[in-house]
């Protein structure tokens, strides 16, 4: 047997009900995607910090292997050193630019680990380029008087 509803046994919603969840959500739509594609950018922005860091701290593990070995502070250009950087960054296939600085005053004295500090990093991806000037990350070029520099890409 078939039960009859009762008139007011409405289980459904009803179109003006439906209407106004969809508003609100294109109200929450409309504020929310906006703010996340902001965090979005922001993010990118990091990226590059991100993977310049990772390639001053593969330099600097690189030097500090050479250091050990008593090898000139000039070899990092040789290979392998500069790929081996490269890997251990994980930044081959981003990086378009990478220079790396050493404060020294004599570059051919091999026991003096001073001499196997990085000190300079200039890094360039996706045609930015950033540089850490031996105390932080910044966008501006810094003076590199005193710091011989090394291209590894």
């Amino acid at each position: 047997m078939m039960k009859r509803l009762k008139k007011g046994d409405n289980k459904g919603f009803t179109l003006v009900e439906l209407i106004v969840v969809l508003v609100i959500l294109a109200i929450l739509a409309a504020i929310l995607v906006p703010a996340l594609l902001g965090y979005i950018d922001r993010a990118k922005g990091q990226q590059i910090v991100l993977n310049a860091r990772s390639c001053y701290t593969a330099t600097q593990a690189e030097m500090s292997s050479m250091y050990a070995k008593s090898q000139a502070v000039s070899d990092i250009v040789n290979a392998p050193h500069p790929q081996t950087i490269l890997d251990t960054a994980d930044v081959d296939d981003v990086c378009t630019g990478l220079k790396v600085g050493v404060k020294s005053t004599d570059a051919s004295v091999k026991t003096n680990h001073a001499n196997y500090k990085v000190a300079y990093v200039e890094y360039t991806e996706n045609g930015q380029t950033i540089y850490f000037d031996g105390a932080s990350w910044v966008e501006t070029a810094p003076s590199t008087s005193g710091i011989i520099t090394y291209k590894i890409k």
